[in-house]
């Protein structure tokens, strides 16, 4: 079975193919917390197994964080709407990198079975590191067809 392997694969290159993106990574937060921003860590949490029309799928679910790193302008002036920081900056250009992923997947599924069954909607983050980071997750429900699973 090769699914997980497709869907990562297929994920890495979707997020790579932005020239915004400096790295696409999986694991541990604390693995990385100091690499280049803009950064995309992809998580495969469940994958329950489903039949539909009579075809087995694997389906996952992806939480998908899209962070950048806050700079902070070390002024005494603070304004309290926009901060003395980048953090609308970061807010917008992770949600563009995370929507124009989302409606890739949409729009490519005939081209390699991977269907974008749900997404839960962004929400806006920020961790406290350094600077902060800031930017959106959200949570994918994908198809992807086991062609070793056969349905009677």
């Amino acid at each position: 079975m090769r699914t997980y392997y497709e869907l990562l694969k297929y994920l890495y290159s979707l997020f790579q193919s932005d020239s915004r993106v400096n790295n696409v990574v999986t694991g541990d937060f604390e693995e990385w917390k100091k690499d280049l921003f803009i950064l995309v860590h992809i998580d495969i949490t469940t994958s329950p197994f489903i039949e539909q029309n009579n075809t087995a799928l694997s389906r996952f679910l992806v939480t998908i964080n899209v962070l950048d790193i806050r700079d902070v302008n070390k002024a005494d002036v603070k304004d309290r709407f926009w901060h003395n920081d980048t953090r609308h900056d970061s807010w917008n250009d992770t949600l563009s990198i995370l929507k124009l992923a989302r409606d890739k997947t949409i729009k490519e599924y005939l081209g390699n079975d991977i269907t974008l069954a749900d997404a839960s909607g962004a929400e806006r983050v920020t961790y406290a590191m350094g600077n902060g980071l800031d930017g959106w997750q959200e949570t994918w429900t994908i198809d992807v067809p086991d062609e070793f699973t056969a349905v009677c």
